[in-house]
């Protein structure tokens, strides 16, 4: 019997300056870093661009929250301090 890959998933919430191109570079960063892009939730208001984002991966994601804090866009990068993990189907 094979089990699944069972893949560690990050959420993080980030606000960012709007800018018509921010969220594709934001997305650009994640894929660079080794992570999959699982879900999005992305709202534009007065104060800017509020995303919440959780992404799936093997590598760090303090280093994916670094990269991502060093964008000129970039106000805030928050993330839950416990990982979860998600897998396609669960063994039976």
């Amino acid at each position: 019997m094979s089990y699944p890959d069972i893949a560690e998933v990050h959420r993080f919430t980030c606000r960012l300056d709007f800018e018509p191109a921010g969220l594709e570079r934001l997305f650009q960063v994640v894929r660079r870093r080794g992570f999959v892009i699982e879900r999005v939730n992305a709202e534009h208001d007065a104060e800017g661009l509020h995303v919440d984002l959780t992404v799936s991966g093997d590598r760090s994601p303090e280093m994916l929250r670094a990269h991502i804090e060093k964008m000129h866009t970039v106000r805030l990068v928050q993330r839950p301090l416990d990982p979860c993990f998600v897998a396609d189907e669960m063994p039976a």
